[in-house]
């Protein structure tokens, strides 16, 4: 029987991803070859760390087209914890029915 993949398996499956460790260079043409503007940065373990933008790497291309993508991407949050906060800061927020 075939076992069904984890989530961060078939996360890293779907999308194209770099590991934090390459190179914007690499990045840049992983980017090319799968013809989009937008890679998934991924641990070893498949983890979703961040993203990395082709905005991102252009502006950092002057500083060292060989330096790692970790030094650019924006890192992922706790899933949950920034929603939860927004959720949280709206019921604070809210007013009773009929007051105002």
């Amino acid at each position: 029987m075939r076992r069904k993949p984890a989530w961060k398996e078939r996360w890293s499956s779907l999308f194209a991803t770099v590991f934090p460790t390459d190179t914007l260079l690499a990045a840049l043409r992983k980017m090319e070859r799968h013809q989009v503007r937008l890679l998934g940065v991924v641990g070893e373990g498949g983890g979703l760390l961040g993203l990395v933008s082709e905005e991102h790497i252009l502006a950092a291309w002057r500083g060292d087209p060989l330096a790692p993508v970790s030094g650019v991407m924006a890192r992922a949050g706790a899933p949950g914890k920034a929603r939860a906060g927004a959720r949280r800061s709206r019921l604070q927020g809210a007013q009773p029915h009929g007051a105002g």
